[in-house]
Formats: structure tokens, C-alpha cells, sequence
């Protein structure tokens, strides 16, 4: 069997098939090498998303199919498959049916929020952290309440919280914990670490999920904060999972002129890759 050269052609005979009517623009596949970190699909996709990128393979141009790349690494198909589909899963081409894959146009990464205990940040713009449980009971998913993402009937810890500035309220929390996921959290009395200090020290996550919406204060939560009802807030909506396991559902409600949110815009592969 001929190997594909670097420019999409075999080594021997003439360039590879294409299906009719698609323009064949192939990207070069120097610069291809495996770094010999880790699984080897896990190798291959690094090298695609490296020459990604680096700008050496632009938008547009066609990845060469399963088979050829399958032949240039000596690695079965079904490893360069799983490579591609995670890279198609972060953005970073595109499958067409019966045409080929494709480097993305216009490629959207992720746009991480950190899960970052409130009390840190409050102590990094130097000022004074404080919290107060304002109410505390263990239930049954609905039973009251309902959590979409457990079985009715799973023991829930619920608790709702207020944090505090140098004495002026910020945000109001409210959170279920999965007890079935972090069943010592039961015992757990919040005197002196507050619940999302406790979780971030303790409990692994794999994966976060934010729902950010600009909201207007009720008069409860008006009154909770110490602002006029109508007061423009923002409201974040967090799910913690680990390894396909919800861990905790939490919903914050922070006055809008006394908290700020940042992100970065990442992918696994930017990660990986450390660029």
C-alpha cells in the first residue's frame, strides 16, 4: 500500500481520489509529528489542532480523509476517527457528508468562567469576606424542589447563603448539593468555611456548566442586598458534574455595581498545547 506524501498525493502514482465536483486543497502535513505524550489519538489530535494553531493550516482548506491519515501514522482508522471527532467537537473543523473534513471557519471556542470561591476574590481586592447561612435543610429531589439532572427521591442538601464586603452584602446563593455525590457534607456545620469554600477544597469536578443573565432585584432579594427593588443584578446559574455525576447546583445573585465576572475564551487542544 502507498503512503500519502506531504502533500496529499501517494508516494507512488498519481494524487489521491476525490470525490466529483470537490476541489481537492489538501494542507500540507509537515510539521505532523507526535509528541509521544499519551494515547495516540490523543497525539493526533494535538498535531492537527497544533498546525491550527500555529496559522499553518488555514480556514477552508481539507483535511485529508480517515484512511490516509490512518496510513500516514500506522494506526487503525477508528483511532484517527476519535481524534477528528473531538477536534469537530471543539470547533476546530468541519464534517460535510460525502465531501470531506474541513478546517472550521470562524471557529468558537469555549468561553470558560472560573469556579472561584467569592471569598477569595473579595480578599484580592482587598477587602473584608464574610458569609451568613440563612437557611439550611436536607430534602428529596421533588420534593419541593426539583433538580432535572437527579432521580426523584435523591437526598438533596439545600442552603442559602448571603456574602458580605467589608459588611455590605454582594450575593445571595442559593445551593443543592448531591448527597449522594458528597455524602459527608451532611455533617459539614459552615461555621467558619463557607459552602463554596468547602466544595472547591474538597470535592472533585470534571465539568461546569453557566447560565449568565442580567436580572432585576425583587423586593426580597432588594431587601436580602441592600438595594433599591428593581436594582440591576446579575444572575448566574452553575452546575458542577464529575465524571457524568452532578456534584452541586447553585444559583447567585450579585448586585451588578459591586461584582464583576471574567472569563477566558479556551479549548482542550490551547490547553494541551500549552499556547
Amino acid at each position: 500500500m502507498a503512503r500519502q506524501g506531504l502533500t496529499g498525493q501517494d508516494r507512488v502514482g498519481g494524487p489521491a481520489s476525490t470525490p466529483a465536483g470537490v476541489p481537492r486543497n489538501d494542507p500540507p502535513l509537515d510539521g505532523l509529528t507526535l509528541d509521544g505524550r499519551g494515547a495516540l489519538f490523543d497525539q493526533i489530535k494535538r498535531a492537527v489542532a497544533g498546525q491550527i494553531l500555529r496559522g499553518r493550516w488555514q480556514a477552508g482548506q481539507r483535511l485529508p480523509n480517515e484512511a490516509e491519515l490512518s496510513s500516514l501514522y500506522g494506526v487503525s482508522r477508528q483511532t484517527v476517527h476519535k481524534a477528528i471527532a473531538l477536534l469537530a467537537r471543539e470547533g476546530f473543523l468541519v464534517r460535510r457528508r460525502r465531501a470531506g473534513t474541513f478546517v472550521a471557519t470562524g471557529r468558537r471556542d469555549r468561553f470558560a468562567l472560573p469556579i472561584e470561591d467569592i471569598g477569595d476574590v473579595v480578599a484580592r481586592e482587598g477587602h473584608v469576606y464574610e458569609f451568613r447561612i440563612r437557611d439550611r435543610k436536607t430534602l428529596k429531589n421533588g420534593q419541593g424542589i426539583r433538580w432535572p439532572d437527579l432521580p426523584d427521591g435523591a437526598p438533596i442538601l439545600a442552603l442559602e447563603c448571603l456574602h458580605f464586603s467589608d459588611g455590605t452584602p454582594i450575593q445571595h446563593e442559593r445551593r443543592l448539593i448531591n448527597l449522594d455525590a458528597v455524602p459527608e457534607v451532611e455533617e459539614e456545620p459552615f461555621d467558619s468555611v463557607a459552602p463554596s469554600r468547602w466544595l472547591v477544597d474538597r470535592v472533585p469536578w470534571s465539568s461546569a456548566d453557566h447560565t449568565v443573565r442580567a436580572v432585576n432585584a425583587t423586593a426580597e432579594m432588594a431587601a436580602l442586598l441592600g438595594v433599591e427593588a428593581g436594582a440591576a443584578c446579575l444572575s448566574i446559574r452553575r452546575q458542577t458534574m464529575h465524571l457524568s455525576r452532578a456534584v452541586t447546583l447553585v444559583h447567585f445573585l450579585s448586585v451588578g455595581d459591586r461584582f464583576s465576572l471574567s472569563g477566558s475564551s479556551i479549548t482542550d487542544s490551547a490547553t494541551e498545547l500549552n499556547l
